[in-house]
């Protein structure tokens, strides 16, 4: 038995063996399974939208080209009537020759949204209004270029009543989101929004998916802020954003408590897309676990640090202290009045502890004369102490080197040695 399979380029006449039918499987299946996976070969490939940014790229796009004569198309279906579809063009480099062109609906006969995209740039975005987006990439054989790299997602306007009053959302297991008012569309001027986003066990988990906000300085125009509490308070503060995309600001954050505030404002002027928000509940215990496992490091890290700087700082005012304490003792010190060494008064037989020879001489020459002492250690009970330092008797004052000429011989008696007649002798030196 035969089986014949004809086809305009091959008639072949092929015996069942086993691998004859092995191969015959291989043909069928390459036939009906690669028009589905090929976006190049005349069908689109069905993209299905989701909460959450996809991202899509051209054939080629990692590799730096694309090749000659495509004709690729996507269908991005956001599955539903009820929500539309965002597309942003993060990246794309297209030949002069070549374009790309996003159609409003899933035929080439919708409303053109971008038409005849050429040449390299970003930041495209565009917006559906109804539950298609068909992106067509068109080259020939005159050149090629790097092709294009866009995301998109479902959208609709999940603001609730929380831009007329505060609105409670209760989080759960399930995912939930939230989007700033009129989403996808540019959010409304004079916005005052306000959500809180509780759990009834456990902690708050969000996501910010898409922030796309008007720029300003220290967001004064436009902003979104997110408090890891129930109330406004600057130390809770998690996410202030005010960026447009595709720089603006994504973040995740799993709250301590069981709660979260999320405010959004707006003024009177420009708008643009708003913002996207993923939120559900968690358990707590896993959640502190996991913070704790992930901060053990950290805290290690923090502790030591604490404690070398402690340690740095007490004794450093350890030392302050005790050069406090020096500088009081000494200025006390200072403060009080000097005492000074005061020498005994000494008698006639011991002056400055020198103690004179048996002829009035003191052991270094000079000689004792009527209770007078050598030097600075002079003195008279009657009689005054002049300037330079000698003994002033009977109201004069001796000359340099020579005793008064006015003693009595009285006193010349009491000291052989002193002089006889006004003459000194000669072995007697200077006083």
């Amino acid at each position: 038995m035969a089986f014949i399979f004809k086809n305009k380029r091959l008639q072949m006449s092929v015996t069942p063996t086993v691998p004859n039918i092995v191969c015959l499987i291989c043909v069928l299946t390459l036939k009906f399974i690669s028009p589905v996976s090929s976006q190049c070969s005349g069908s689109a490939l069905t993209l299905t939208a989701s909460d959450d940014l996809t991202t899509v790229t051209s054939d080629g796009y990692s590799s730096g080209s694309y090749a000659s004569d495509l004709s690729c198309s996507w269908l991005i279906d956001s599955g539903s009537s009820a929500e539309t579809v965002i597309v942003f063009i993060n990246h794309y480099d297209i030949d002069a020759s070549d374009t790309i062109d996003i159609y409003d609906g899933f035929l080439t006969s919708n409303s053109s949204l971008k038409s005849g995209l050429t040449g390299n740039g970003n930041d495209k975005e565009v917006l559906t209004t109804g539950q298609y987006a068909l992106v067509v990439l068109t080259t020939d054989s005159s050149g090629q270029a790097q092709g294009f790299s866009l995301q998109y997602v479902k959208a609709a306007d999940l603001s609730g009543t929380g831009c007329t009053a505060e609105q409670t959302l209760t989080a759960t297991s399930a995912e939930q989101y939230l989007t700033s008012p009129a989403f996808p569309s540019s959010y409304t001027g004079n916005s005052n929004c306000r959500w809180l986003i509780e759990a009834t066990e456990g902690a708050v988990y969000f996501e910010l998916m898409l922030s796309d906000i008007e720029t300003s300085p220290n967001c004064g125009f436009d902003y979104l802020k997110i408090y890891d509490s129930s109330y406004v308070c600057e130390h809770t503060l998690t996410v202030d954003a005010c960026t447009r995309y595709p720089d603006g600001n994504t973040a995740t954050y799993t709250s301590n408590g069981t709660s979260v505030l999320v405010l959004f404002v707006s003024d009177a002027t420009v708008g643009y897309k708003g913002f996207k928000l993923k939120f559900s509940a968690v358990s707590a215990t896993t959640t502190v676990a996991t913070q704790t496992a992930a901060s053990e490091d950290t805290g290690f890290a923090l502790g030591m640090g604490v404690g070398v700087a402690t340690g740095v700082v007490s004794t450093l005012m350890v030392i302050g202290i005790i050069q406090i304490i020096k500088s009081r003792l000494q200025a006390s010190k200072l403060g009080s009045p000097r005492v000074r060494n005061v020498l005994p008064l000494q008698t006639p037989t011991s002056f400055g502890g020198k103690t004179p020879t048996g002829n009035g001489h003191l052991p270094n020459g000079h000689i004792l004369r009527n209770g007078d002492i050598p030097g600075s250690q002079r003195f008279s009970v009657t009689s005054s102490i002049s300037s330079s330092g000698n003994s002033s008797r009977n109201g004069r004052t001796p000359s340099t080197g020579h005793s008064s000429p006015n003693h009595s011989d009285t006193q010349n008696k009491n000291n052989n040695n002193y002089k006889r007649n006004g003459v000194l002798p000669t072995n007697i030196g200077h006083v």
